[in-house]
């Protein structure tokens, strides 16, 4: 039986900001995120030639593309700050209310997929019972499962909540709502391959 390797490729950009602490008014000073592009092939080879290595080095460059596309969208269109950016300050160690929205934005990321992961499990148990012949997966077990994934996802989304409300509290007393600075320059070079690319 023969196995298959799994080869990765990543490519990377750093975007540089700062920020002036809503709470104690210091300035953050330079911090950076790091944005990675990732691809993936499957080959029974353990090394690539040339061709693929090219095509797996490409693929994973027009991803670090569109997240930085993604990213500048996000935030100069509708000033959602990800979460990849801290709002830590380096100073007095409280956060900031900018970070709010990435926060709200991915709340039901992570409840959708434990949902997803729970429906995908129990539909193939079902498959699994009526067509392969897999009388021992009963359906007391295929309604577990769905279960299961539906309180994951409602433990995920009550965690979300409450980290959201915390950061509220925490930043209900900021002296001033401020932006971070972003310079978007470092990765000018990106922005302007997804707009010859039509934002893709």
């Amino acid at each position: 039986m023969s196995s298959y390797y799994l080869h990765t490729r990543t490519e990377s950009a750093e975007l540089p900001y700062s920020f002036q602490c809503e709470q104690c008014g210091q300035d953050s000073g330079v911090r950076r995120v790091t944005i990675i592009g990732e691809a993936e092939e499957k080959n029974f080879r353990k090394q690539l030639n040339n061709a693929e290595e090219d095509r797996l080095h490409e693929k994973a460059h027009i991803n670090l593309v569109q997240k930085v596309n993604e990213m500048h969208e996000s935030v100069t269109q509708k000033q959602i700050i990800p979460t990849d950016f801290s709002d830590k300050c380096p100073h007095c160690q409280k956060p900031q209310s900018w970070a709010l929205s990435g926060l709200k934005k991915k709340m039901f990321e992570n409840p959708i997929v434990c949902l997803g992961v729970g429906a995908f499990f129990g539909v193939m148990g079902l498959i699994g019972r009526n067509f392969a012949d897999m009388e021992y997966v009963t359906i007391p077990i295929i309604i577990g499962i769905f279960a299961a994934g539906a309180a994951a996802a409602l433990v995920t989304l009550l965690w979300n909540i409450i980290k959201i409300q915390s950061k509220v509290k925490k930043t209900s007393l900021s002296l001033q709502k401020r932006l971070p600075v972003i310079q978007w320059e470092a990765v000018q070079h990106l922005l302007d391959e997804a707009r010859q690319n039509g934002g893709k």
